[in-house]
């Protein structure tokens, strides 16, 4: 049977490890992306400077791997009350998304008209080139 093999922190990672008793910069992390988690459902909208004190404090290893698995445990109770709340759709409007990207590719590259092709008109072209392919098969 095959063993999974974990990597081991080196460098600063581990340095945070063997001063702190676990990896400030990961919770760091965790912290922040639960924050704008929150922010998004609440809010509909990111901040991302409003935690910079909380998450400085904890880089700096002043907040205790029990007190962040505490608030992770908080926060995530919070954030299943602030998703089934939230207004926002379960996905993504792709029409919109797809349109904004290409209002900005104009703005920066200019007029994008040769350049883009349309799936639609593809898919429609080749059906015709099958009918008349088919139209032709009963002649022969």
């Amino acid at each position: 049977m095959h063993k999974l093999a974990i990597k081991q922190p080196q460098g600063k990672r581990a340095e945070l490890i063997a001063r702190h008793g676990f990896d400030t910069k990961f919770a760091y992390h965790v912290v922040r992306l639960l924050g704008e988690v929150e922010q998004r459902l609440v809010e509909r909208d990111i901040d991302l400077q409003r935690d910079n004190d909380r998450l400085k404090a904890i880089r700096r290893g002043e907040w205790t791997e029990e007190r962040l698995r505490q608030w992770a445990a908080d926060k995530e109770a919070d954030l299943e009350r602030a998703y089934a709340a939230s207004p926002l759709p379960a996905g993504p409007d792709e029409g919109r998304i797809r349109a904004l990207l290409l209002n900005c590719l104009e703005e920066h590259y200019g007029s994008l008209a040769g350049c883009l092709v349309e799936p639609d008109r593809a898919v429609a072209a080749l059906r015709a080139v099958q009918a008349e392919l088919d139209k032709v098969r009963d002649l022969l």
